[in-house]
C-alpha cells in the first residue's frame, strides 16, 4: 500500500470560501466602475437616444466628468427646420439618482439653471438664463427663471406646470427693447393661461390671458390676451389675438 501524499509544508491548501468569492467579485466590480470609458460609453448612449428623435439634431463638443451615475457635455447644441431658436449650453451636467432620479445643471452663458426630477414626475427648475442661449442674434438678456410641474410618467406629457419668467432688459426680434418684465404662466387640462403679463418700459403694461395648445405644434398655438396700457395717469384697454410663435418672428439660421 502506497504511502499518503501530504502536502511538504504541514498545511492544506485553502481554497475561496464564500467570503474570498464575494471579495473577488468585489473587486471586478470595483475595477470595471474605476476603468472603464464611462466618457466613450456615455457618448454611445447619447448618439442612440438622439438618433430616435424625428426631425432633431443634437451635437456637443465632447464628455467629460464622467461616472456609473452622471456626465458633462460640453458645447451642446438643438435644432430643428421647425424651431425658430437653436438652444444651447456652453455644458450640462447630468446626475442619476434614486432621489431625486435625474438632476441636471446648465451653464447658458454665465447663467445657471438646475432642473431637478423625481420618480413621481414632479419636477422644480430654477436659476437664470442668458437668452443669447437661444441662438438668435437679435435675442439678448437675461431672465430669471422659476418652474414647477408634474409629467405624467405613463404618457410622457405635462399633466401640469406653473412658469415664472422676469427679465430687467431685453432685447427680442424687430429691434423691441423691454424693461422690467414679467411673465406667468399656467398649464392645466391641456390649456396655457397667461396668468400676468407686466411691464414697465418702453410703457407699462398689464395684461393676461390664454392660449389653446395644439400638440405638436406648439408655436402655432393661438392666443388672446387683454389687458390695459399705461401713460402717466390715463390707461387704455387693449386686446391682442395671434399665435404664440410670433414672439420670436421669423426663423433665423444658427451662429
Amino acid at each position: 500500500m502506497g504511502a499518503a501524499t501530504t502536502n511538504p509544508c504541514g498545511a492544506r491548501a485553502p481554497g475561496l470560501g464564500g467570503a474570498g468569492t464575494l471579495a473577488l467579485v468585489i473587486g471586478f466590480l470595483a475595477g470595471l466602475v474605476l476603468y472603464l470609458p464611462w466618457d466613450t460609453a456615455w457618448d454611445m448612449a447619447l448618439r442612440r437616444m438622439t438618433e430616435r428623435l424625428p426631425g432633431v439634431r443634437i451635437t456637443w463638443q465632447s464628455i467629460d466628468h464622467a461616472s456609473p451615475l452622471g456626465f458633462r457635455v460640453n458645447g451642446l447644441v438643438a435644432g430643428s427646420p421647425e424651431w425658430p431658436v437653436s438652444p444651447r449650453a456652453q455644458w450640462v451636467e447630468v446626475r442619476l439618482g434614486v432621489s431625486p432620479r435625474l438632476s441636471l445643471r446648465a451653464d447658458t452663458g454665465g447663467r445657471e439653471l438646475r432642473l431637478v426630477c423625481l420618480d413621481t414626475g414632479d419636477f422644480d427648475l430654477r436659476g437664470a438664463a442668458n437668452l443669447a442661449c437661444l441662438g438668435r442674434r437679435d435675442i439678448l438678456g437675461s431672465v430669471e427663471v422659476r418652474a414647477e410641474g408634474r409629467v405624467d410618467t405613463g404618457a410622457k406629457i405635462l399633466d401640469h406646470g406653473l412658469l415664472d419668467l422676469r427679465g430687467k432688459a431685453l432685447q427680442l426680434p424687430r429691434g423691441l427693447w423691454l424693461g422690467d418684465a414679467v411673465l406667468a404662466l399656467e398649464y392645466k387640462d391641456k390649456a396655457l393661461r397667461i396668468r400676468n403679463f407686466t411691464l414697465r418700459e418702453p410703457m407699462q403694461v398689464r395684461a393676461e390671458g390664454a392660449a389653446a395648445i395644439r400638440p405638436g405644434a406648439l408655436l402655432a398655438s393661438p392666443y388672446a390676451v387683454s389687458g390695459e396700457i399705461v401713460r402717466g395717469r390715463e390707461a387704455a384697454s387693449f386686446t391682442s389675438e395671434g399665435q404664440l410663435g410670433d414672439f420670436l418672428g421669423e426663423t433665423l439660421p444658427p451662429e
